[in-house]
């Protein structure tokens, strides 16, 4: 009773092409750029000769368009790969029958090795049961609505509405190369006499399975089925698929229907719906009550044909960008979108719930930090900055965070400038040294402040700090106090809007906060100050260094200390039990179920990961590890997140006798002094700072006891005066050879301090052209060779007038007169001054190798999903105006988690360009406006050239650049962040929440919300232990000889650039 069917209409394919060749104009011989080969425009077109499916009472229809019925509950090879040499996939399918319902058993596909296997209740991957949405080495398993869309990046879809119906959907290089009741994918129907043997051929059953025949229908009953298929709800669809074989199908599932009801036919009409619409028809609403009746959840509704792509309050603007065609299912009403924050059904947009932290928030909602306050607005975050100071620390002796949240590592050894006031009314110096005993790490051994009236502070980290030491609180001058309000720390307050709070246990650390009155007007290693961590590398010579060393050289208070170039290596190959120790107590602070976890919002743990290189560095590992943790309590606190307890199993610290310990020690009203006069200390706002202090009730006497209020000495008027000094520091060391100083070449002299007057300095405080900025500090007179009055040291051993010296950029010192390019501005040295055109320079956003970023506002960070990804866009918030949108997404090499290219799609105006390997193509889209572009190649490089100012350049495998003009500046969003020039707000998401974590961050930018969440990103030299001094010998080339030339020029790359090799 099988008929030979033969498709009775085909879309026809719509196909322009303009073949074309783009040149920049100039011969490729003498520019060393080649053209592109040719690519082609395309319309959008359906693909209804690549898929198969089946559907209802045992019906299929194959690649080539045949439709035939295989009544049988046999195990059947549904569709595989079995001409080439490898089998991409293998998909089998049984049918079952109960109370005269027909539906689909199980579906087992092997697809790349990765066994995936879907039934009525569960969906399972290699044997484990998974939950949705699910991705992995290229398999994305997830609902779309009524429907479950398994999409393997090999080229394969599969469409399954968890009842009766299966599609399979293959890209179209694997034509004549299946086998399966699918059919051979060639183009041609095969003939009706052998579609039973057919079906024994690809029948397999397990050894003691059984499957048995199914009657079907002897009798004819057509009119119900030709009135429904050629009716006016398929008009559509009356020229695009093979009506009248859906209409046999329909007729046979009705006469074999065992009852009079009508909804025998269902499946067959809703079959030939989901056709209609896959071929870019618009089947209209055909269901009624009394006929193949559907119902929804929530306040949802049934169409015939809608977006698969469901706006939701996490992305109302999801199916503007849908690519897929309508299907059957529940949808939102017309003005509403999905509420998947609070999964409450369909509200309007203004009506939106937010999420934070995982709790979901109504409209109009707040949640307040430290820093900021957030409302929820539409679905969005809308959040207002507060006015809170700046924050700069040194850490470790070697990691510097500045103002602006821009953080890198610099080795010093001399003084250094942290932070200056522009106008002389504060500077703070910091004394970084090799430390004792180990080559790899430096230390902070020495703090000074410098304030008006010659007023200076130092403070070394030798000197052990008891509470008595510095009887809690004493004023120099009316601008200054100091005070500890614990036995590990000592606060700096002053009246010029800088706090600094000094860590002295277990090693010397500083955090410097300066209020927002100094905005825009501080320098030094600590930055400027003016929310823009991209030119904190600023010098006072107004460029911006590429690397940290040539930077911090700059700042550097005496010309006698050697530049230094950040070489070190990594400390932890020195010694496996040190790194073992390291890797497993700096482990606690981003365990997600650990104690530091509710501060991981707010504070990224990521940013602490030197605990480890500390503590592999430091001779006693335990104390570097100890400060590496208690920074980052630190930043938390300061974030308003207090941390308690995490002493408990690490870090233990014993207090002094009548002495307590606290996470957050106070000392306001705790002294015998407090009890008799007022306590400054009260009026100073400090981060809550842990360590040893007397207890509530208690009180600090001359001794430094904690005793109780009666035991008090008491403290009149003047009687008491405050140390103008915490300690005053006399003594510094000078390098003798033969028992005498080295004579001067000229022409330089030699200046005697045995001979010089009250207030003479020495050669320590010899001016130079690096130095003429920093104002010296001495302690004594050095002597040694100095330069003739009236000039000054050009730093290669001679001496020149000011106006002689050279400017230095990039570690290079530049003549008056000579020229540099500085990104597209020219600079021209003049009076040891750079002066600089000002253009408006285009931005620049990068991926590289396994998901690491840079950002237009140079905010590094990794991320590696498996979705597809806004990488830029200018729709950013309610303008949907845009010009151009950047979607990214990761190929897998097989079935492992490297990353062997990126799929990259520009939708630019009225223009949709997918960029592969091979080829370049252009689709034609039914919005926008047409934008003028040009295609090159540059070398191993693509280029594409916009004239609205964007500028795509790629490498073919990973590497992905886009340059933006400044006309686009704080207008994008996306993984590229929103090019404003502020690195703090780069981790923006969707809905406008600035978040700390490149997971959070880069999982609210898929395009699908269906698609599943990345996963924390694991260190491949951790799991692959074996592979990590082969990725560390190969990686090494950066620092050697042939990058030389660029060492002073660019940045260090992140440690984990080594992980993925």
């Amino acid at each position: 009773d099988h008929t030979r069917i033969m498709r009775t209409a085909r879309m026809p394919l719509e196909w322009v092409i303009p073949w074309f060749t783009l040149c920049l104009g100039l011969p490729a011989a003498t520019t060393g750029i080649s053209c592109f080969s040719l690519h082609k425009l395309e319309v959008r077109h359906s693909h209804d000769d690549q898929f198969c499916s089946t559907w209802g009472n045992y019906h299929f229809k194959t690649f080539d368009g045949d439709f035939f019925q295989l009544p049988f509950t046999c195990n059947y090879i549904l569709a595989s790969q079995c001409k080439g040499s490898y089998e991409d996939f293998d998909i089998q399918l049984q049918r079952q029958e109960i109370h005269g319902v027909i539906t689909i058993k199980t579906v087992t596909m092997k697809l790349e090795g990765i066994v995936v296997e879907l039934a009525n209740t569960s969906i399972k991957v290699d044997d484990k049961l998974v939950t949705l949405p699910f991705s992995q080495a290229g398999i994305s398993i997830e609902r779309s609505a009524s429907y479950v869309k398994i999409q393997a990046k090999l080229g394969l879809v599969i469409m399954w509405n968890q009842e009766d119906s299966l599609w399979v959907e293959l890209d179209a290089k694997f034509k004549n190369q299946t086998c399966g009741l699918c059919g051979d994918f060639n183009g041609v129907q095969i003939y009706d006499e052998f579609i039973r043997d057919y079906g024994e051929v690809w029948k397999v059953n397990g050894p003691t399975e059984n499957c048995e025949e199914i009657s079907t229908a002897t009798k004819t009953c057509k009119d119900l089925c030709k009135n429904l298929l050629s009716g006016p709800a398929f008009l559509s669809c009356q020229n695009l698929i093979d009506t009248d074989s859906f209409i046999k199908a329909c007729a046979k599932d009705l006469c074999h229907c065992k009852s009079n009801s009508t909804s025998c036919l269902c499946s067959t009409i809703s079959e030939y719906s989901r056709q209609c619409a896959h071929t870019g028809g618009k089947p209209q609403q055909w269901k009624t009550t009394q006929l193949c009746a559907r119902t929804c959840p929530f306040n949802m509704e049934y169409k015939e044909c809608g977006s698969p792509c469901t706006d939701t309050c996490s992305n109302p603007h999801r199916s503007q960008m849908c690519e897929d065609h309508c299907i059957d299912g529940c949808f939102c009403p017309p003005g509403t979108v999905f509420d998947d924050i609070t999964q409450s059904g369909c509200v309007a947009v203004h009506q939106c719930s937010c999420l934070h932290n995982g709790k979901p928030y109504k409209p109009g909602e707040t949640y307040s930090r430290a820093c900021h306050e957030c409302t929820c607005t539409k679905g969005e975050w809308s959040c207002k900055d507060l006015n809170c100071p700046g924050i700069c620390s040194i850490l470790g002796g070697s990691h510097i965070s500045t103002y602006d949240d821009k953080t890198y590592t610099f080795h010093g050894d001399c003084s250094y400038v942290l932070s200056k006031e522009t106008n002389g009314t504060f500077t703070v110096l910091g004394d970084l040294v090799k430390c004792e005993k180990s080559d790899k790490s430096t230390c902070l051994s020495a703090v000074t402040l410098m304030l008006p009236k010659h007023t200076m502070l130092t403070l070394l980290s030798k000197v052990k700090v008891s509470l008595f030491n510095v009887k809690m609180f004493f004023s120099f001058t009316d601008d200054i106090t100091v005070f500890s309000p614990s036995t590990f720390f000592i606060v700096i307050h002053t009246t010029y809007g800088l706090d600094l709070e000094i860590q002295l246990t277990p090693i010397m650390q500083i955090y410097i906060k300066a209020s927002v009155s100094n905005k825009g007007k501080l320098n030094g290693l600590c930055g400027d100050f003016n929310d823009v961590g991209a030119d904190d590398f600023k010098t006072t010579n107004g460029l911006i260094e590429g690397t940290a060393g040539t930077f911090a050289n700059t700042w550097k208070t005496k010309t006698s200390c050697p530049d230094m170039t950040n070489m070190l290596g990594d400390p932890c190959i020195l010694s496996v039990d040190r790194e073992k120790y390291a890797k497993h107590w700096c482990s606690l602070l981003s365990d997600p179920k650990g104690i530091f976890a509710k501060c991981h919002s707010e504070i990224n743990p990521e940013n602490y990961q030197f605990c480890i290189y500390d503590t592999c560095a430091c001779e006693k590992s335990e104390e570097c590890m100890c400060a590496a943790i208690s920074s980052y309590v630190h930043a938390c606190a300061a974030e308003g997140v207090l941390l308690n307890g995490w002493r408990d199993t690490t870090c233990r610290n014993a207090c002094p006798s009548t002495l307590v310990y606290d996470y957050q020690m106070k000392s306001c009203g705790r002294t015998c002094r407090s009890l008799s006069q007022s306590d400054l200390t009260c009026e100073v706002e400090i981060t809550p700072l842990d360590g040893c202090g007397c207890a509530e009730g208690t009180y600090l006497n001359e001794k430094g006891e904690c005793v109780s209020a009666s035991q008090c000495s008491c403290h009149m008027g003047d009687t008491v005066v405050r140390p103008r000094h915490v300690i005053r520091v006399h003594g510094q060391t000078c390098s003798c050879h033969g028992g005498k100083l080295n004579s001067c070449a000229n022409p330089m002299v030699f200046f005697s301090c045995s001979s010089a007057k009250p207030g003479d300095k020495g050669s320590e405080c010899q001016k130079s052209c690096q130095t003429l900025d920093t104002e010296c500090v001495n302690t004594q007179c050095i002597s040694g060779c100095v330069c003739p009055a009236g000039l000054m040291s050009d730093g290669k051993g001679g001496c020149v007038e000011e106006k002689d010296c050279p400017c230095f950029y990039n570690g290079q010192s530049y003549d008056s007169g000579q020229t540099v390019t500085v990104d597209c501005n020219t600079c021209t040295c003049k009076n040891r001054k750079w002066e600089c055109t000002d253009l408006e320079c285009d931005g620049t956003c990068t991926i590289y190798g396994e998901g690491h970023y840079i950002t237009f506002d140079e905010k590094k960070f990794s991320f590696n999903g498996g979705c597809g990804y806004i990488f830029t866009q200018d729709y950013c918030g309610d303008d949907m105006n845009g010009t151009f949108r950047v979607v990214t997404e990761t190929i897998p090499c097989g079935t492992t988690e490297s990353i062997c290219s990126t799929a990259i799609k520009l939708y630019l105006g009225n223009k949709e360009i997918v960029l592969s390997e091979e080829n370049v193509r252009v689709i034609e889209q039914s919005k926008g406006v047409d934008i003028p572009y040009h295609i090159s190649t540059m070398g191993i490089y693509l280029v594409i050239e916009a004239k609205n100012g964007l500028v795509v350049i790629w490498n073919k495998k990973t590497t992905l650049m886009i340059k933006l003009s400044s006309t686009f500046k704080g207008r994008v969003c996306g993984l590229c962040g929103n090019y404003d020039g502020n690195i703090k707000n780069d981790f923006t998401t969707r809905n406008k929440e600035v978040v700390v974590e490149a997971l959070e961050f880069g999982n609210s930018w898929k395009v699908s919300p269906t698609c599943p969440n990345a996963d924390k990103l694991k260190n491949p030299c951790s799991l692959y232990s074996h592979r990590q001094a082969w990725a560390l010998k190969h990686c090494s080339i950066i620092k050697s000889e042939v990058f030389a030339a660029c060492h002073s020029k660019v940045r260090k790359l992140p440690m984990n650039v080594t992980w993925h090799i």
